[in-house]
């Protein structure tokens, strides 16, 4: 052995230490995070309760609550009110509080998130009409669907053009843009919240936003992956262009 080695091994801080082998806890985490990095669990999903988990790996419950205090600390689940564990979005918990500060000292900032939003979003329902599930796209169009009444009943919930878009995200069953877009979300729904109920209020623009939404939906639903491409592309350059057209009106207005 070189002496240089030899002199690393027998310093007092040692390179090696001893390995110990597992505990059942830190094997039931790895199991988690593994169920959770694969997409088998989307962000806000419950998991199965602590019993079922402990007969589904057989183990001691003491282990999987080992497991799942493990994985709160690191922040990847939550316990929610009412009992339960959910998922938790990974990446919004470092990125969401500044840009939120910026979006609301600035409202022009939203145009921005929207740029981004469209580089993501464009490619996530390309994906989503290759990858969708049945039940997936049931979902998407209960969401327009709603979106429909609402038009009939002149009310606007922006929250189900949200859910739309979230709904579109989790059919890619990209885990990683899930996360990525999940970030976005909480974010995009102060975008949309503004542009639906503050900009596109009038029913003229609602019709071309429902029309909008609605050849998404069938691109998706027919496995078209380019017009799915097409369709999201065009839905949210129409968002930014008008966005711009009309805050550089109101700040022209202003002068």
């Amino acid at each position: 052995m070189p002496e240089n080695s030899s002199k690393k091994l027998n310093s007092p801080e040692p390179v090696f230490r001893k390995i110990r082998s597992e505990r059942l806890s830190e094997k039931v985490g790895e199991q988690l995070i593994k169920a959770i990095s694969e997409g088998r669990f989307k962000v806000g999903e419950k998991l199965p309760s602590q019993p079922d988990l402990a007969e589904l790996m057989g183990v001691s419950r003491p282990s999987i609550r080992e497991a799942v205090k493990l994985l709160e600390l690191q922040g990847m689940i939550e316990t929610v009110q009412g009992g339960g564990t959910i998922v938790r979005n990974v990446a919004a918990q470092e990125i969401r509080t500044p840009i939120e500060v910026l979006l609301d000292a600035d409202k022009e900032k939203i145009l921005e998130l929207t740029d981004v939003r469209a580089l993501l979003e464009v490619w996530s329902a390309k994906r989503a009409a290759s990858n969708r599930t049945e039940d997936e796209l049931q979902q998407i169009l209960s969401l327009i669907e709603g979106m429909e009444k609402d038009f009939e009943t002149g009310s606007i919930h922006y929250e189900l053009d949200v859910k739309f878009h979230k709904e579109i995200a989790g059919a890619t069953h990209n885990t990683i843009l899930t996360h990525l877009l999940g970030s976005f979300f909480d974010l995009i729904r102060e975008s949309i919240k503004f542009h639906r109920e503050q900009m596109f209020v009038s029913r003229a623009d609602q019709i071309k936003i429902l029309e909008h939404h609605r050849r998404v939906y069938e691109a998706i639903r027919d496995r078209d992956p380019e017009r799915a491409q097409a369709s999201m592309h065009e839905h949210l350059q129409f968002v930014i262009d008008e966005f711009r057209a009309r805050i550089f009106n109101i700040h022209h207005e202003i002068t």
